[in-house]
This record gives C-alpha cells, sequence and structure tokens, in this order.
C-alpha cells in the first residue's frame, strides 16, 4: 500500500526526471552496444530524495505488479521520454529473459564484508537464504531440480523448512529428504551431514570470483541472465570514513560491472 502510494504521488520532473533519464539511457546504450556498464552514484544533500529515487527506479525497472490489475509504470505519472525509455528497457529485457531488481543497505545484515553483504541483497531478491552458505545449498537444490521434493519432504515430517534450513548442519530430516531425493549421495545420514558441512561451510569473505558466480548462479534462468539493477541505498554511511570499505565497494561494483556484459547495473 505504502508503495502504491508514492508511486501514484510520484511527482517525476526536475532533478528526478534528470535522474531517471541518465540512468535510462546510459544503462539501454550500453547494452545495445554490448559495453561494460558503469555504476550509477547518486548524490544530494540530506533529505533531498535520494532514496525515494532509487526506491522508484527499482519499481519501475520491473514494473511491479500490484496482483490486482494495477502495475507500477500503470499507476505512476511518467513523462513521456521516461516512459518510451522503460518500455524499451522491457523490449530488451525479452532478449534477455526478463528484468530483475534488487535492493537493500549493505549494513542490512551481520556480515562486515562487502561482497557477502552485496551478495545477501542478490540472493534476497531471489527468495533465497540471505546467509552464503544457506544461499549456495538452495542454489544447488534448485540445480538438481529437488529443491521443492526436499522441502516438501521436511514439512511433510511436520517441519519448518526455513526453520530446519538454518540449521542445515545438523537437521535430521533435511538429511533424510536429501538422501531420499538423491540415495547415491552418501551411505547414510551421518557421512550426508559431514559432506554438508565440507561443501556448504560458513565463511566470513568470499572471493569477487564466489560473488560473481554467485550473483550468476541465484538470477539466471533457463541459461539467461536478466537486465538487472540492484539498488544500494546508504552507501555513503556505510562506508563512513573506513578507507577499507571505500575499496572493498569500489573493488566489488568493478569487478560485477565488467563480469556481467553489460547487463547488470549498479545504483
Amino acid at each position: 500500500a505504502t508503495l502504491k502510494y508514492e508511486l501514484e504521488t510520484f511527482v517525476c520532473e526536475g532533478e528526478y526526471e534528470k535522474g531517471l533519464d541518465k540512468i535510462l539511457s546510459a544503462f539501454l546504450s550500453n547494452v545495445s552496444r554490448g559495453t561494460e556498464q558503469p555504476g550509477i552514484w547518486i548524490s544530494g544533500f540530506y533529505g533531498s530524495g535520494k532514496s525515494h529515487l532509487a526506491k522508484m527506479l527499482r519499481a519501475l525497472w520491473t514494473d511491479f505488479d500490484f496482483q490486482n490489475g494495477t502495475t507500477a509504470r500503470g499507476i505512476a505519472n511518467l513523462p513521456e521520454d521516461i516512459a518510451d525509455q522503460f518500455k524499451e528497457l522491457s523490449t530488451q529485457g525479452k532478449r534477455y529473459g526478463g528484468l530483475h531488481a534488487a535492493s537493500g543497505t549493505l549494513g542490512q545484515g551481520a556480515s562486515n564484508w562487502v561482497r557477502p553483504a552485496l551478495l545477501s541483497i542478490v540472493f534476497k531478491s531471489a527468495g533465497l537464504p540471505e546467509m552464503y552458505h544457506l544461499g549456495r545449498f538452495v542454489i544447488w537444490l534448485r540445480q538438481q531440480r529437488i529443491e521443492e521434493q526436499v522441502k516438501q519432504a521436511v514439512e511433510n515430517a511436520g517441519k519448518d523448512w526455513l526453520l530446519e534450513l538454518n540449521a542445515l548442519f545438523m537437521s535430521p530430516v533435511i538429511a533424510n529428504a536429501l538422501l531420499a531425493a538423491k540415495p547415491d549421495l552418501a551411505n547414510d545420514e551421518k557421512e550426508l551431514r559431514a559432506q554438508l558441512r565440507a561443501e556448504f561451510k560458513r565463511v566470513d569473505d568470499i572471493s569477487n570470483e564466489e560473488m560473481v558466480q554467485g550473483i550468476k548462479d541465484a538470477l539466471t534462468v533457463d541459461g539467461q541472465f536478466p537486465l538487472t539493477v540492484i539498488v544500494l541505498d546508504e552507501v555513503q554511511q556505510y562506508i563512513g570514513n573506513d578507507a577499507d570499505k571505500a575499496y572493498q565497494v569500489q573493488e566489488a561494483v568493478e569487478t560485477c560491472s565488467k563480469q556481467f556484459n553489460s547487463q547488470l547495473l549498479f545504483v
């Protein structure tokens, strides 16, 4: 209801209109050329509407569906040139497996490391657990095409799927469900749980390669990576005066900008 109200009352004029035009025109131009997609930095004084612009971009990017016959672009009063660019975005999206958006703050999780914090935002947007090792586990289930089978078996045993997932290494219910779905994984429950600990162990930080692969695995559908915007809010507050965090953010964004064939945009 809040998002619907914000879209209906969004006055896309002045700096808001200029901002959306710069973001969309640059993205569409780079997609069509297949060149590197540079990140976008929204700057402005406190209370100037930076977060609001980013939130509107995220909703309009995917044309958020309110499930009642209305969508974000349908209820927002957009200038013709901005509306046309969003239409072009959807047209281009059909060539790349659709449109996707993720948003959050790097400080929302428990991690002090930028790469896993960034990946947790992407994982959440894809319906995956935010913690790296659990997200990888569910991705593996999906790749093996047994996610629903294992989840249903856990729930049929009277257990909550998310609670059991959070106790992955200790859950006999998940272990038994996995063995039922793929009997060749291990000889017994104990051996399987040891394999899970080794394969999906908890880590504090991840490499650039693991971050990129995690994003690809989370968002790729049927071999296609959608045109994606990742909105990182309150980045300046997150960095503060920490030079190391600033470098980590810069490195993560630059790495991703070079790895996704102009299909991924950071804002």
